[in-house]
């Protein structure tokens, strides 16, 4: 007679699954293995926007284009600059993350004066590195890495 689903052994369906692979043994428990850092990461981004789409709509509006029109002049507005410029310099580079700025001014997410006070903060950070043969050169920016951008905005369009 055929076990109900429910009363597998987990461990014994990954062994199953996958003859070769190792079970690591914090997982041994039947417990589901964690989301991987990234995908944590991304629905942890898409959930602040929309808390931030909810603050805006409870507000009476939400924001038209283009979404941050100038950066406001707070010390917390410097922290989230230099946080983002930091993440998009050490994932794609100065030459990508000067195009990634001005493709958000094309789309319409910042202004050129925004654009181009952006880029001044970005003055602020050393294109000269340590040389490191082993760290990875840059990289193209991706999907999730622009809903990041798009976070970072709302954050400073919030302020």
């Amino acid at each position: 007679m055929p076990t109900p689903t429910g009363d597998y052994d987990l461990r014994e369906l990954r062994r199953l699954a996958d003859p070769n692979r190792e079970t690591p043994e914090e997982f041994d428990d039947g417990e589901a293995l964690p989301a991987p850092p990234d995908e944590v990461l991304r629905h942890t981004e898409r959930n602040e926007l929309v808390q931030l789409q909810s603050q805006f709509s409870a507000a009476g509006a939400l924001p038209e284009r283009p979404y941050l029109d100038r950066l406001p002049d707070q010390y917390s507005t410097e922290v989230v600059v230099f946080e983002w410029l930091d993440f998009l310099i050490n994932k794609a580079g100065f030459e990508n993350t000067g195009n990634a700025l001005q493709y958000y001014e094309e789309v319409g997410w910042i202004t050129e004066r925004v654009r181009e006070e952006l880029r001044e903060y970005m003055r602020g950070f050393s294109e000269v590195e340590s040389f490191d043969p082993d760290k990875p050169g840059p990289a193209a920016l991706d999907v999730d890495d622009h809903v990041l951008s798009l976070v970072y905005i709302a954050r400073l369009a919030s302020v």
